[in-house]
């Protein structure tokens, strides 16, 4: 009876990931290194985000190493091929709050960690960074800068 109930479970799950247009149909293989100044940028939010063609946003998490995987219906299948204006947000770790800074108030709260790279990059309007995805596979590695 348990496992009746769990195909039913994971068969309705399924169900609805295809008819939220997931399972990567449409959808290109990009995946690359994130840089600053030469080092590997670990823990780094990268988001692609449609400048045209493209109808969906992309994004992905740097390892330690700084590569990463896009995912745009679920982790890793890639993204639409279309024109991007790419956004990489890093920052250091989390920290109590300064002096004099307000928060929440809560016990323990921690507040973002102070930028790892210059802020311009935490936008996709003002990073400067593009990339066009194409068919197959499309490596996009990108060497920050001040």
């Amino acid at each position: 009876m348990l496992r009746i109930s769990l195909l039913c479970i994971l068969g309705f799950v399924g169900v609805c990931l295809v008819g939220c247009g997931g399972g990567g149909s449409g959808t290109a293989a990009v995946s690359g290194r994130i840089t600053y100044k030469g080092k590997p940028l670990a823990k780094a939010n990268v988001s692609f985000t449609p400048a045209e063609g493209a109808t969906r946003a992309a994004a992905a998490i740097t390892d330690d190493s700084g590569y990463y995987t896009l995912g745009t219906f679920s982790i890793k299948d890639g993204a639409i091929p279309g024109k991007y204006r790419v956004s990489i947000i890093a920052r250091g770790p989390d920290r109590p709050p300064k002096p004099g800074e307000t928060g929440s108030g809560m016990p323990g709260e921690m507040m973002p960690g102070d930028p790892a790279i210059p802020t311009k990059y935490f936008a996709p309007d003002s990073s400067g960074l593009t990339f066009e995805v194409k068919r197959g596979s499309n490596p996009a590695n990108f060497d920050l800068k001040d």
